[in-house]
């Protein structure tokens, strides 16, 4: 099965926005649905695939 999101960024000198409100897409990237848009700023070469951030871990509660 092909997973339907990808973490992707803007790639270097690019400006793209956002189909869904029109806001510049995040300089670290984002999560974004594989819509026909997506696949054709990928094809067109104005986002890239990235690596997502690594999930923070919570601190662990330190008892006295």
């Amino acid at each position: 099965m092909i997973d339907k999101r990808l973490y992707l960024k803007a790639a270097e000198g690019r400006i793209v926005r956002r189909q869904e409100d029109g806001e510049l897409w995040p300089t670290e990237g984002d999560w974004a649905e594989r819509s026909q848009f997506v696949r054709r700023r990928l094809k067109d070469g104005d986002l890239v695939e990235a690596q997502p951030p690594k999930p923070v871990k919570p601190a662990a509660d330190e008892k006295k």
